[in-house]
């Protein structure tokens, strides 16, 4: 009698490869799939089973899977090579799961690539003795050893010409020169008339077009005289000694406004700087590339433009303070209200549904 979902279903012995506790098989055909287990194991080395079992109960089928293979300790302990097909009846759900040793021929993918074309199809019209045929076949044809694996990308291991073709069709990537879709070509057409629009209409977008197009093209004759490589290498190199003058340019900028306001501001910034400097020399032992880049980053943000606005101010409303002592009270009191405010299976397989 099946258990309920709420309560733990304890994982059976293993007397043969195969094991049914719902009496799908006919013994016929539990027969002919140990013969083809057992021998396998003989001629190949990887040991298959197969299980089948009302219910997992209030274990996922994940989690079933893994304490059925822990206890019955599918493999060799040296190459860990065991796998396990588990069927769910009740559930409706499937799952293969994989040993340690046997994840770089069987991966994730794979295993779930033979569930949905293998298993689901003919388990929802209750093929389940085919469909459990045909997943171990596939597997098979995976882990026999005169198979080349990693020969397609993202897949360790392709399957086999067999009596479905349409397998190794599915797996196999698509080619490099790919033809544009009608969606890309509609796309890209509107994409032109956009801009073809934007030019007729305003002068901007066509200096705009006619720059960009001349950008580009320079781009690809020096791509073609340098090369590729060379060409990113001398962008990168490009942008960031840009992008570093730009920052002394900033740097040197803040420091002449913090001058021209104030002379005190200034030597007190530098001081800081200064100290910043000095503090990070002592702690990395003169190291020069740790002190540039504390003196770089100090002077920075100690003259970002903007920072030293207030000193120019202060002085500034200390001069008409002396003139108009009313009004520099008033504006005292409304600067004050405004700032206020601020070895066994490892995990890895397959599961599906039907």
């Amino acid at each position: 009698m099946a258990q309920p979902r709420s309560q733990t279903v304890a994982v059976p012995e293993r007397g043969s490869l195969v094991t049914d506790l719902t009496d799908t098989l006919t013994a016929a055909q539990r027969a002919t799939l140990e013969g083809k287990l057992t021998d396998f194991e003989a001629r190949q080395g990887p040991q298959l089973a197969v299980l089948l079992v009302p219910t997992t109960g209030s274990d996922s089928i994940e989690q079933y899977a893994t304490r059925v293979f822990d206890r019955w300790k599918l493999g060799s302990a040296e190459a860990d090579d065991g796998l396990l097909l588990l069927v769910a009846l009740k559930d409706r759900r499937m799952r293969i799961e994989v040993g340690q040793g046997l994840e770089g021929r069987v991966p994730d993918i794979a295993a779930g690539r033979i569930i949905d074309q293998k298993m689901t199809p003919r388990f929802r019209q209750q093929d389940y003795a085919g469909g459990i045929d045909a997943a171990v076949d596939a597997l098979m044809e995976r882990l026999d050893n005169r198979t080349v694996p990693g020969s397609l990308p993202g897949d360790a291991m392709p399957l086999p010409l067999g009596d479905d073709a349409s397998t190794v069709v599915e797996s196999t990537p698509p080619e490099a020169g790919s033809r544009i879709t009608l969606f890309g070509w509609t796309l890209l057409a509107g994409l032109i008339g956009a801009v073809a629009a934007a030019c007729v209409r305003w002068r901007g977008a066509r200096l705009f077009t006619l720059g960009l197009a001349v950008v580009v093209a320079l781009l690809i004759l020096a791509a073609r005289f340098f090369g590729l490589n060379q060409l990113l290498i001398g962008l990168a190199a490009l942008l960031g000694i840009s992008f570093a003058l730009l920052l002394v340019g900033v740097t040197l900028y803040g420091m002449r406004r913090a001058w021209n306001d104030s002379l005190a501001g200034f030597c007190f910034r530098l001081a800081v700087v200064a100290g910043i400097t000095g503090y990070t020399a002592y702690e990395t032992d003169g190291e020069p590339i740790p002190i540039a880049l504390a003196a770089g980053f100090s002077l920075l943000f100690a003259f970002m433009p903007g920072t030293h606005r207030g000193d120019g101010e202060s002085d500034d409303g200390d001069s008409s303070s002396s003139s108009s002592s009313s009004s520099s009270s008033s504006s005292g009191s409304s600067g004050s209200s405004s700032s206020s405010s601020g070895g066994s299976s490892s995990g890895g397989g397959a599961s599906g549904s039907w």
